[in-house]
């Protein structure tokens, strides 16, 4: 019987405690205006809490869009990773990662250094953190017929059997970035299906194209935290050379987590009552004896 009341009150508990990826993608500026040279970047949602120093993530994104067997951690001119290790962020707090220029639409335009920021690299001159040759006209794919993508990972070592918790994909067509029997590795979320990215049409989701400078892409959605789940799955629109901050607001909604009913209050009142109970029955048949 106190097997029994355990789990239910196990059942209970994990009602309040669902897991679910603690960042998603919510858009990104893959081709500024004028040169691309340290000026792209990804900017992400936290769904919980972060301390990166002690909850370390990474972010990878492809260029050219040529799957390997490699997958994600392909590096050379293909794929580029920021390691996320230091800086916190809040639940629902929206971040960037990407070129150390931190400008909104390339050179000339407004600043963003006031905004967070977890990780800067100048990839035109520097190499990705742990793969990636540096490259002065960008790191980040701008789509067109062969398709681009930004992963993001739980952790720093990131291998060709590695998944992100969250990726998106982006041009015109999916062409070479579909490679069988390895390629890009995708999660399970509103948009991809955990198979190989292009192995099927419900995998092969692009979010517009880069093609045209100046754009950037904002992803619009809404994520239950609750369910841990997509209530309204991401679509994408482009915000053409923007020059206030506030129109690359996140546009992505997170829905509370609700509080616990008083049917799970009660349960799990009267689980932990009847386990003191328990104990103490127990303690008294063994002074018994």
């Amino acid at each position: 019987m106190i097997k029994k009341f355990l789990i239910a009150g196990a059942i209970l508990l994990a009602v309040g405690g669902q897991s679910f990826g603690a960042i998603v993608i919510s858009g990104f500026s893959a081709h500024p205006t004028g040169t691309d040279t340290n000026n792209e970047y990804v900017q992400l949602r936290a769904l919980q809490n972060i301390n990166f120093a002690t909850n370390n993530f990474s972010v990878v994104v492809a260029n050219n869009g040529a799957a390997t067997a490699s997958g994600w951690a392909q590096g050379l001119n293909i794929s580029y990773k920021f390691d996320l290790t230091s800086g916190t962020v809040n639940q629902g707090d929206t971040f960037y990662v990407g070129g150390s220029a931190q400008l909104l639409d390339g050179t000339g335009s407004t600043s963003m250094a006031g905004l967070t920021w977890i990780r800067t690299i100048a990839y035109a001159t520097t190499a990705g953190d742990g793969f990636g040759s540096l490259n002065a006209g960008g790191v980040f794919g701008n789509g067109g017929g062969n398709a681009d993508g930004i992963g993001v990972f739980s952790g720093i070592a990131v291998t060709a059997t590695s998944t992100p918790i969250d990726a998106v994909f982006y041009g015109a067509n999916v062409g070479t970035a579909f490679s069988t029997p390895n390629g890009y590795r995708t999660p399970i979320n509103d948009v991809t299906d955990g198979t190989l990215f292009g192995s099927s049409v419900p995998n092969s989701k692009l979010f517009g194209d880069a093609a045209t400078a100046g754009n950037f892409t904002r992803l619009t959605g809404v994520f239950d935290l609750g369910t841990s789940a997509w209530t309204t799955l991401r679509v994408s629109s482009f915000v053409t050379a923007p020059t206030l901050l506030s129109q690359i607001d996140s546009t992505i909604a997170l829905t509370a987590v609700p509080e616990p009913t008083s049917i799970a209050l009660i349960g799990m009142v009267g689980v932990a009552g009847f386990a003191a109970r328990y104990r103490r029955k127990n303690v008294s048949t063994s002074i018994a004896v």
